[in-house]
């Protein structure tokens, strides 16, 4: 009885404290060089790992919506496409595996590569983190994302665009946005190539999304 009690009081403090689920952490903790985005810290609560925006101390006593309090998930879009590959095993099914597997495309001309990915369901995308390939190795001989377009649902506008750190950590994008079927990614320009090497592809490691069903 006196176990449950505490699992209670337990959830209810992470519940109105305003923290997000584990997994929302699990991306700067499964690989070296993570690290939370500017304004976020991870906090641990009796072994669990939660990530929340900083507080301001001035201000804890300032009351949160609702939706501060909505646990955000992991979200796997049902398929993708890109518009070119290097081969199968670098297809951009890579990028969501949860593998240091990489997306390659088929030359090194990577300005206006696209790469959509469709899901299955009505999603609200509050944020996607972006990673080069973490292997320094794989990350000097490709050919890094400088700048990245989105667009969601075939809007001809970007919805975002984003400027990337050329490093091989994890960068947070945010959107805050309503997904009905597809969000595309596209390389509005790329990074000189840091070798000299014809055989050099364009190349990313992983876009993981962050955000929670609209139809619940």
């Amino acid at each position: 009885m006196l176990k449950n009690s505490l699992y209670i009081v337990v959830a209810s403090f992470i519940f109105f404290m305003g923290y997000v689920s584990e997994s929302m952490v699990e991306a700067y903790e499964t690989r070296p060089n993570q690290y939370p985005p500017y304004g976020k810290e991870v906090v641990d609560v009796n072994g669990t790992k939660f990530m929340r925006d900083i507080k301001d101390e001035t201000n804890e006593n300032e009351e949160e919506s609702f939706e501060d309090f909505i646990a955000l998930e992991k979200k796997y879009p049902s398929g993708c496409d890109s518009t070119s590959i290097q081969s199968e095993e670098y297809s951009c099914t890579n990028l969501f595996d949860n593998l240091d597997t990489v997306w390659q495309s088929s030359s090194n001309l990577c300005q206006d590569e696209t790469i959509t990915f469709t899901f299955k369901e009505p999603i609200f995308l509050e944020f996607m983190v972006f990673q080069n390939p973490a292997s320094i190795t794989v990350f000097e001989e490709s050919i890094n994302v400088a700048t990245l377009g989105v667009t969601i649902d075939n809007e001809p506008k970007y919805f975002v665009s984003k400027e990337l750190e050329y490093d091989n950590t994890s960068q947070w994008i945010d959107i805050n946005s309503e997904i009905l079927y597809d969000l595309t990614l596209k390389i509005v320009k790329n990074y000189p190539q840091n070798i000299d090497n014809q055989e050099s592809r364009c190349a990313i490691q992983e876009v993981i999304f962050y955000g929670r069903d609209l139809n619940k």
